[in-house]
């Protein structure tokens, strides 16, 4: 039989039957490369599966085991009528019954003969990136992993006073303000134009506010960015116009 890594050949070489054996739900066939006929016959609410070998090597003959949840209930040799244990008959198929595309048959065969109670060769589990569960950046796109209740979407939490608010982040916005004006100044005492002017405001307006959003972890001070982006605007369209 095919080795481990064959596993997904073996679970192609199962077809469903159409319609099944009588008596039973569903009904699997598989012919292996050397001639051999392996069915599996199932009947989900009794818990049971029949399995039947046509040995070629044997000259067509034909051993049938029944089993129900694990335990072995019946095994015969039709060619000659006898019941004696078909271990050594049907061990050999354990990797090709492994891979019988349907977990409930497994199930139902319970690890008989050295079968995998799990389907083998079967498409693997997509596993998830360590970023894809990470909490870091939860923060960053307002990601709720735990909502408290359906109640959050209709209340409005309680937020702080407002001079509170002003003093916590007062100093951190003024020096966004000095270092944009210093460095706009800068760049008009060195280029003398208004198009860079105004487009290194603009820009200053978006990186001020995506440092308070990313980097301090508060909302961005909408005025602050609109004061940047629209000077940045008004000396770029002053610069358009004029020169």
């Amino acid at each position: 039989m095919a080795s481990f890594q064959d596993y997904s050949l073996l679970r192609r070489w199962w077809k469903p039957e159409f319609p099944p054996a009588k008596g039973y739900t569903k009904s699997y066939q598989a012919k292996t490369p050397d001639g051999d006929i392996l069915q599996a016959d199932f009947h989900f609410h009794d818990r049971k599966i029949r399995l039947t070998l046509e040995a070629a090597g044997e000259n067509g003959r034909i051993y049938v085991s029944t089993i129900r949840d694990g335990s072995i209930l019946k095994e015969t040799d039709l060619t000659t009528g006898r019941s004696y244990p078909l271990y050594s008959r049907f061990a050999p198929f354990r990797d090709l019954l492994s891979s019988l595309p349907d977990k409930d048959a497994l199930q139902i065969l319970g690890g008989a003969y050295g079968v995998s109670p799990e389907p083998l060769g079967g498409p693997e589990r997509r596993t998830l990136k360590p970023w894809e569960i990470s909490t870091k950046y939860d923060h960053i796109f307002g990601i709720d992993r735990n909502p408290r209740s359906w109640k959050r979407f209709f209340q409005r939490e309680k937020k702080e006073p407002l001079w509170t608010r002003i003093k916590r982040r007062i100093w951190g916005d003024l020096q966004d303000y000095s270092l944009g004006l210093a460095s706009a100044l800068g760049i008009w005492y060195a280029y003398m134009d208004f198009y860079l002017l105004g487009f290194s405001l603009a820009v200053f307006g978006l990186l001020f506010g995506g440092l308070d959003w990313i980097l301090r972890k508060r909302d961005p001070l909408f005025s602050k960015v609109v004061i940047f982006l629209g000077s940045g605007s008004y000396f770029y369209y002053y610069g358009f116009t004029r020169f």
